[in-house]
């Protein structure tokens, strides 16, 4: 069997989960590529070739979690590091909220990074340091408006990622809380004039100046997922430039 590692990677046909793949596969590792999206998995498997495998799948569907599991044991025999990244950003309030919204973001954010460690505890237990890695949000430490239920459901996968450091042993889990990065879902959840002022909050109130990319996320995951990272368990790693340790009174003041 090749030394090289086999990644599990949700949502990856674009965004962070593309540029975790994308990473992986330069490092010499297989990803196994899901999303929603047939044909932008099948543009990226183009580009980036037979180490990009990819599979159409739900993340937030136990069935689905279930098979995908098992086909990946049948055709693998292993796997090594699962990224739970899937996700969308749909902004509301507890008062605008609806049933079906707050089920989808739970499912998305909890119910299926839940079921793929169900699912997956055994193979990754069976892997040389065999890693968990979720994909949290910076909006599960502060307070925003509209950021219900994602906030929420972002700050309930960390909590979940703490857990299972005693609750399935033999797989190191950690949790990576990114802040304002770059990527389609911000056009997604605000639309292409809200993501221009949002870009230009980060570049005025965050102390690295800039939004975030998803490279930036990605060589985090990459580097937990390593041999490197192999003694750092249960942590919480915030990757947001400084935004959510600059105080309110700590921010730029208008010029008068």
């Amino acid at each position: 069997m090749s030394d090289n590692r086999v990644y599990l990677v949700t949502g990856a046909a674009s965004g962070i989960g593309l540029a975790i793949a994308e990473q992986a596969i330069a490092g010499g590792e297989t990803v196994i590529a899901t999303d929603i999206n047939a044909d932008a998995l099948k543009q990226c498997q183009q580009r980036l070739g037979d180490k990009f495998v990819p599979r159409v799948s739900d993340a937030s569907d136990p069935q689905a979690i279930e098979e995908l599991v098992r086909s990946i044991e049948a055709e693998f025999g292993r796997l090594d590091v699962l990224v739970n990244n899937a996700g969308t950003a749909v902004m509301n309030t507890p008062e605008s909220i609806t049933e079906a919204v707050y089920d989808q973001q739970m499912g998305l954010f909890l119910k299926g990074p839940a079921f793929f460690v169900k699912y997956a505890a055994p193979l990754l237990r069976a892997a040389n340091d065999g890693v968990v890695i979720n994909i949290s949000s910076a909006s599960a430490i502060i307070a925003m408006q509209g950021y219900f239920p994602y906030g929420t459901a972002k700050e309930a996968i960390a909590k979940f990622t703490e857990d299972c450091v005693i609750t399935v042993p033999g797989i190191r889990h950690n949790v990576v809380l990114p802040g304002f990065i770059d990527t389609p879902i911000i056009s997604i959840a605000y639309g292409e004039e809200a993501a221009a002022q949002l870009r230009g909050f980060a570049e005025t109130y965050t102390p690295v100046p800039r939004m975030g990319t998803a490279d930036d996320i990605a060589s985090t995951v990459l580097f937990l997922a390593s041999k490197s990272a192999s003694f750092i368990n249960g942590a919480r790693l915030v990757v947001d430039g400084g935004l959510t340790r600059l105080h309110p009174l700590n921010m730029p003041q208008p010029e008068a």
